[in-house]
């Protein structure tokens, strides 16, 4: 008679758990767990178009469809003069202005003169960045508006 031959129990093996693990951090890194929103800040402001934008710009802040918009505080308009006030922009970023008129803006430089008699309300400023994407878009009105002076009751005490 012969023996049968036998064999030891076979050990589990482990590698479906590991492919599943090189798998998943694979993804995470390819696509990262980050949201297409900014973070909340608990303390301090939201980040705004006057932060550094470029090359190392936050995941919630590319994903946008748009850049943020235009810091209303630093920009200015002269409804005397018919002129735009902006501020300097980071790196190769460029402002850009549409008039109502206009399909798509145009290049303007850091003062702008716009033409008279044209429609605060319709006219658009905003930056972009080539290659990349641009910002929201802002009115002249709403800029004019956020500088308009305004008198303090504080002093008639």
């Amino acid at each position: 008679m012969t023996a049968l031959r036998t064999t030891g129990a076979e050990r589990p093996t482990r590698a479906p758990a590991l492919r599943a693990g090189v798998a998943g951090a694979l993804v995470l890194g390819v696509f990262g767990c980050g949201t297409p929103s900014p973070p909340p800040a608990p303390h301090g402001p939201q980040p705004t178009a006057a932060a550094p934008l470029g090359a190392n710009d936050p995941a919630w802040l590319t994903s946008r469809e748009k850049l943020p918009a235009p810091d209303l505080d630093r920009l200015d308009y002269d409804p005397e003069k018919r002129t735009l006030g902006l501020y300097d922009l980071p790196g190769r970023d460029q402002w850009m202005v549409q008039l109502p008129n206009e399909a798509a803006g145009h290049l303007i430089g850091p003062s702008h003169r716009l033409p008279e008699g044209i429609d605060t309300g319709r006219t658009l400023v905003y930056y972009a960045r080539p290659g990349v994407k641009a910002s929201a878009a802002v009115t002249v009105a709403s800029i004019e508006a956020g500088r308009r002076p305004h008198a303090s009751l504080a002093f008639n005490r």
